[in-house]
């Protein structure tokens, strides 16, 4: 559990100034972006009345950033209403911005009440676990097992996810979780018509929207699709359902995506695409 929350660790130094905790194991030669953005959230959720619960970020990766050097996070205040807070956080490494999210947060109300039924896949337990360090699954203490792509086909992919430590039981915790964890294997969507093709990718721009409580130390189905790819972009979409078949998130991401130049690392593209 100490791994996943010193990934969303944030420090306050000053009013509106947190810090991002320097980790010091990571294969990946970029900061992961679901942990820029899940320490994002985090900062944007310091100091929240504990009745406003975050119901959409929206955010734009402008700059690539380095493992080794902590990323501070700025907040702004841009709203805050009897039922919505609205805040804005600007992720920044040497002195520039790496990353922009706006963040809201809703009070609750009454209101009609209907979502998507949960697709048909395969349990969890009938799946073969993603083994640490492969393809897919850089990151320790998470368990993800993909559902077969016969089972699938076109530009889809499901996968079962759950963190396999009980996380504490508060809600910005778990918010940040998902925002993590929907970042690791949503480009898998928009590669799996094009299997063995060398590609350079990042990630351009990411939304999520929270929709029902959720444990992200429990079993989420994950379902993506990418509805297109062209001139170098891939647009990539997941819904997100909890054990019980309930639809808890939706999550849109377009990632650049473009042909590798001859001679560029094929290991750094797996780590990338993960």
């Amino acid at each position: 559990m100490v791994e996943l929350l010193d990934a969303m660790a944030v420090e306050q130094i000053d009013t509106n100034f947190f810090r991002g905790k320097l980790r010091h194991r990571t294969a990946l030669v970029r900061t992961f972006g679901g942990e820029v953005a899940a320490r994002a959230l985090a900062a944007g959720s310091s100091g929240m009345p504990a009745n406003f619960i975050v119901h959409s970020i929206h955010g734009y990766f402008v700059r690539s950033t380095t493992p080794e050097i902590p990323i501070d996070y700025l907040v702004d205040t841009v709203k805050h209403g009897r039922s919505f807070v609205v805040r804005r956080i600007r992720a920044l490494q040497h002195g520039r911005e790496t990353f922009l999210m706006v963040a809201s947060f809703h009070i609750g109300d009454r209101g009609v009440r209907h979502a998507d039924a949960c697709p048909a896949a395969p349990d969890p337990e009938e799946l073969v676990r993603i083994g640490h360090g492969d393809a897919g699954n850089e990151w320790e203490g998470w368990d993800i097992r993909r559902v077969p792509d016969r089972a699938t086909g076109g530009a889809h992919q499901q996968v079962w996810l759950r963190y396999t430590h009980e996380l504490p039981d508060d809600a910005v915790t778990h918010s940040c979780a998902l925002t993590y964890a929907s970042d690791m294997t949503l480009l898998g969507a928009a590669v799996a018509l094009h299997p063995g093709i060398a590609i350079q990718t990042a990630a351009l721009d990411y939304s999520i929207w929270f929709m029902r409580p959720y444990r992200v130390d429990d079993w989420l189905l994950y379902d993506e699709i990418s509805p297109s790819a062209e001139g170098g972009r891939a647009f990539t979409q997941g819904r997100i359902f909890s054990r019980n078949g309930e639809l808890v998130a939706m999550v849109a991401q377009e990632r650049m995506l473009r042909l590798a130049e001859p001679g560029y690392g094929t290991g750094l593209i797996e780590r990338a695409a993960s």
